[in-house]
């Protein structure tokens, strides 16, 4: 199971969790679900409408750690 983040063109989404492993085919698949996908995120893989595939640069300065 991995878990999914989404937006759409009317600033809706949400994160769905399901058994698609491969980031491209969990893009496909939140697209024929949800109207006006425009964003998916996965850790630290992206896609967008207008940019594609990519990944976020990782930030050191703003990742989380947790407390020990």
């Amino acid at each position: 199971m991995k878990s999914y983040l989404f937006s759409t063109e009317d600033d809706r989404g949400g994160v769905i969790l399901c058994d698609i492993d491969e980031f491209e085919g969990a893009v496909e698949y939140l697209q024929q679900r949800f109207k006006g996908v425009v964003r998916v995120e996965q850790g630290y893989t992206l896609w967008t409408k207008e940019e594609g595939f990519g990944e976020i640069p990782y930030n050191p300065e703003t990742a989380f750690v947790a407390p020990t």
